[in-house]
């Protein structure tokens, strides 16, 4: 290894652990309570499934997009982004951690960090700076919008973004393999891990494309080119041709209506999460407030006309203009925007919040405010890049989240269940409190489950079961549409009522002692009770 190379390995290593402990911070204090403790929330629960079944089934392409929640359907992960970058940074620590706990615990701290460091390399490489790399990884990774949505693990998934740009910056400069590898790879993780940076990872290759056209038009760059993009599509194909089935059977499309109202609108949205700003400005709406230190020195990048300022201005100015939502109202009239024609490709009419785009923005200013520092005379003096980097951290330092305990285990009537036949199992309700942990832990096949979109026969047993079940015990639970619905279209074979720990569905308990239907197998020392359906 050559002082050079060894140089370049301390760096990194310093910088991955720089982003390390700003992701332990933001997310304190899981960091110290990996197994104890998580963030609260039907999302985080949703993720920490998904993560988990994803890590766990990495070397299993065939499972991969199933799950054992929301049978008897298939393809049960794809009713919720995948997050599947994170999934990738996971999968190799599956060999050392099992616990679903653990495994979302690590998978958001290394989200966060990976993100940061991504950013980071990106700007270094723009600007032979490395403090301006740690700048714009503080300011993408750990700004106000993404930290105001911790608990939601998709949107934190951001790191391959950066590093499809740092590919396509490659195959204009230096086409080869490993810019072919890193942009076909960054793409397809980019697009499995949420809808709107699909959508970004399709729009900023298009755009660079168009103001890189002579760079990219060498023969050499124009083959590692159309070979990046034929593997990247390759590598997407089986989700999109999954996802595409699964939409047509279960209509996963949302009402226009929604993209309207969570469009970005900035009277509402420059708001902070921020400590310092969240003072200031408020903390409501989305909170996409980049900051005093972002707009400055991106605006000197502008003024300096820095290396690659155009085109990072440009794609600011492109994802602010598609978070603007379908529609624009001026005075008395509509006029029709970017989204609108995006929203009508399928499978991209499952969107309902362009603001998202607006904080892809963001991001893409914390690389261009590192391109302002590096080009300004600042840079010069050796104190600039840790005072600079540290005025990033206090910008964005945010409050700690919520979090709330974890028991290890499982409820007593999951062991019970693990020395009865195989079957499947339904927890009252379909949403059931820690169902989607339950169901990482034991690994059975269960009619629960929770997700962005419910499969259609899953969705109206919930809405039968709110109604009959629920809501007032029935006086005959046998002649109910929820139990015609599972045991002849579910094929249940094992009720679940957690009155022990949920002492809501205890009545529901009651009117099952005169079913003919459902037979109780046992009542549990914490007072859960198991029936088998009798046929």
């Amino acid at each position: 290894m050559t002082a050079d190379t060894r140089r370049a390995a301390i760096r990194e290593t310093l910088a991955a652990l720089f982003f390390l402990v700003l992701a332990a911070v933001a997310t304190r204090p899981l960091a110290w309570r990996l197994s104890s403790h998580t963030l609260p929330g039907p999302d985080p629960a949703i993720d920490l499934w998904t993560l988990h079944w994803l890590s766990e089934h990495a070397f299993a392409p065939s499972q991969l997009f199933e799950g054992n929640i929301f049978r008897p359907v298939t393809h049960a992960a794809l009713y919720s982004d995948l997050s599947l970058g994170t999934a990738a940074l996971v999968a190799p620590l599956r060999f050392f951690i099992s616990d679903p706990v653990v495994v979302y615990n690590v998978g958001l701290l290394l989200a966060l960090a990976f993100a940061g460091w991504a950013f980071a390399k990106l700007a270094t490489a723009l600007t032979a700076n490395s403090w301006a790399g740690l700048l714009a990884g503080t300011l993408a990774a750990f700004g106000s919008h993404q930290l105001s949505h911790i608990y939601h693990l998709n949107l934190l998934t951001t790191g391959w973004l950066a590093l499809l740009l740092l590919g396509l910056h490659g195959l204009a400069t230096r086409p080869g393999p490993g810019a072919i590898a890193i942009t076909a790879l960054s793409f397809a993780l980019s697009v499995q891990s949420s809808g709107y940076y699909a959508v970004s990872a399709a729009l900023l290759p298009l755009l660079f494309a168009a103001l890189h056209a002579r760079a990219l038009r060498t023969p050499h760059a124009l083959r590692a080119t159309a070979v990046a993009a034929l593997l990247g599509a390759l590598l997407v194909l089986p989700y999109l041709l999954t996802f595409l089935e699964v939409r047509e059977r279960d209509g996963l499309r949302r009402p226009p209506g929604m993209s309207r109202n969570m469009a970005f609108q900035p009277e509402r949205d420059m708001s902070s999460h921020g400590v310092f700003y969240g003072k200031l400005l408020g903390n409501e709406g989305e909170r996409l407030f980049p900051g005093v230190l972002s707009l400055a020195l991106t605006g000197l990048a502008i003024r300096r006309r820095a290396p690659h300022a155009l085109f990072y201005a440009s794609a600011t100015t492109l994802l602010l203009l598609v978070s603007l939502g379908p529609e624009l109202r001026v005075g008395d009239r509509t006029l029709p925007l970017p989204y609108a024609a995006l929203f009508g490709i399928p499978p991209l009419d499952a969107m309902r919040h362009p603001y998202t785009f607006a904080a892809v923005a963001t991001m893409l200013l914390a690389v261009l405010a590192a391109l302002g520092f590096a080009t300004s005379r600042l840079a010069a003096f050796q104190w600039s890049g840790p005072v600079v980097v540290a005025l990033a951290v206090l910008e964005t330092f945010a409050p700690a989240p919520a979090v709330r305990e974890v028991k290890p285990g499982l409820p007593p009537v999951y062991d019970k269940l693990a020395r009865l036949p195989p079957g499947l199992v339904l927890e009252v309700p379909l949403a059931a409190p820690d169902v989607m942990l339950w169901a990482a832990r034991h690994g059975r096949p269960v009619v629960n489950g929770d997700g962005a979109f419910l499969p259609s026969g899953h969705a109206l047993l919930e809405r039968t079961m709110r109604r009959e079940w629920l809501k007032v015990a029935p006086e005959s639970i046998d002649e109910t549409e929820t139990t015609a619905l599972l045991r002849d279209e579910f094929a249940l074979r094992y009720l679940i009522v957690p009155c022990g720990r949920e002492s809501s569905t205890c009545r529901l308990a009651g009117a099952l002692n005169g079913s003919r239907v459902f037979k109780l197998l046992e009542e549990l020392p914490d007072g859960d009770r198991l029936y088998e359906v009798q046929r």
